[in-house]
C-alpha cells in the first residue's frame, strides 16, 4: 500500500513539474539589432533595424521609446551614439548598437554679405554646421568694443532647414535703430570656439522691422522658403502677378492665392504656397513677376514660369 501511495505521489510531482514547465514564460530573444549604415557623416541618416521574439514589451532609448517586436526607425544622430534596445518578458534582456558620426575634418567656411539691413549667408563650405552651436559676435570698428548684446543679432532660418546653417539664412539685428547711421561693425560667426565666417556690416537708415520673405518657384506654385523679421499676419498679405512681357497685372486671371501648408493659417510660414488656379488658360513658357505685399509694402518677389501645357486661350 505504501508503495502504491509513493508511486502516486511521485507521478503527481512529475506532472506538476511538467505543467509548471509548460506554463513558464519564455525568455525574450533579441535575434537582431543593428544600424544600417553604422557609420555616417554629420547630417546623414542611418536606420535602426531590430527583431525580437517572446517579449511582452520592447523599447529603444535616445528618445525613441516603445516599439513593435520587429521594425526599423530612421535616425539622424549629431554625434557618435550608442542605442540600447530593451526586451522584457519573463526576464529583461538588452542589446546595443553604435552609429559612428564622422565630424568634418576641415573647419567650415561661411561666406556672408550685407544685404540692406541684414547679413545673408551665401555659401557654406566643408560640412554641416549645427545652427544651435553658432553664435554671433559684433565688434564696433571705431571703438573696438564688443557690442553684440547691444545690437541683438539673431540667426534666422531662410533655407527651410533650421537645424543646419545654410545659404539663404540671415543674421538680423534687433536694435539697429539705437545706433547712428553709418556705424560699422565686424560681424563674426563663431562655431565651436572658431571663427568660421566674418564680414563688415554698416548701419544704414531703413525699415529695420520690415519683414523680408524669400520665395521660389516649385513646379506649378511658388513656395515660401525663408522669413526674416516675422511673424507675418497672413491676413494682411496680398499677391500681385505682373506679366513679364506685357507688364499687365494678371493676378485675377491667374487665380493666384496664398495657401497655408504649415498648419498655421494665421501666420505666414515656411512651406506656405502661392497657387495659381487658372494656369491652364496661359501658354507654357509665359512668365510673371510674383510680388508678395504686406501692409502695402513689397516684402518679396520672384519670377514664375508657366510649365503647364496650354488648355484654353484667354479671351
Amino acid at each position: 500500500m505504501k508503495k502504491i501511495i509513493l508511486t502516486i505521489g511521485i507521478t503527481l510531482l512529475l506532472c506538476t513539474i511538467a505543467l509548471s514547465g509548460c506554463n513558464e514564460q519564455k525568455k525574450p530573444i533579441i535575434s537582431n539589432f543593428e544600424a544600417i549604415p553604422n557609420e555616417i557623416e554629420l547630417g546623414q541618416t542611418s536606420s535602426l533595424h531590430w527583431n525580437v521574439l517572446d517579449a511582452t514589451s520592447v523599447t529603444i532609448d535616445i528618445g525613441i521609446g516603445a516599439v513593435t517586436s520587429a521594425g526599423n526607425r530612421s535616425v539622424v544622430p549629431m554625434e557618435t551614439t550608442t542605442y540600447t534596445l530593451t526586451a522584457t518578458g519573463s526576464t529583461t534582456v538588452t542589446a546595443k548598437t553604435t552609429i559612428t558620426v564622422n565630424q568634418p575634418i576641415e573647419k567650415p567656411n561661411i561666406s556672408m554679405i550685407q544685404t540692406d539691413f541684414y547679413i545673408e549667408i551665401t555659401e557654406v563650405k566643408n560640412g554641416h554646421v549645427l545652427q544651435s552651436e553658432v553664435h554671433v559676435i559684433a565688434i564696433n570698428r571705431n571703438s573696438t568694443v564688443n557690442q553684440t548684446s547691444a545690437l541683438g543679432p539673431m540667426i534666422n532660418d531662410g533655407d527651410g532647414n533650421p537645424n543646419f546653417l545654410g545659404a539663404g539664412d540671415a543674421i538680423t539685428f534687433q536694435n539697429l535703430s539705437g545706433f547712428s547711421d553709418g556705424e560699422l561693425w565686424d560681424i563674426q560667426l563663431i562655431y565651436r570656439s572658431e571663427i568660421i565666417g566674418q564680414c563688415v556690416f554698416k548701419n544704414s537708415k531703413g525699415p529695420y522691422d520690415t519683414p523680408v520673405v524669400r520665395m521660389t518657384q516649385s513646379n506649378t506654385s511658388v513656395i515660401i522658403i525663408g522669413i526674416i523679421n516675422g511673424p507675418i499676419d497672413q491676413g494682411m498679405c496680398s499677391i500681385t502677378a505682373i506679366n513679364e512681357t506685357s507688364q499687365e497685372i494678371q493676378t485675377s486671371l491667374l487665380g493666384a492665392s496664398l495657401t497655408d501648408k504649415d498648419g498655421n493659417p494665421i501666420v505666414l510660414g515656411i512651406s506656405d504656397q502661392i497657387i495659381f488656379n487658372s494656369l491652364g488658360k496661359f501658354k507654357a513658357g509665359d512668365r510673371w513677376i510674383i510680388q508678395l505685399m504686406y501692409n502695402g509694402i513689397i516684402i518679396s518677389q520672384c519670377l514664375f514660369t508657366n510649365i503647364r501645357s496650354i488648355i484654353m486661350i484667354p479671351t
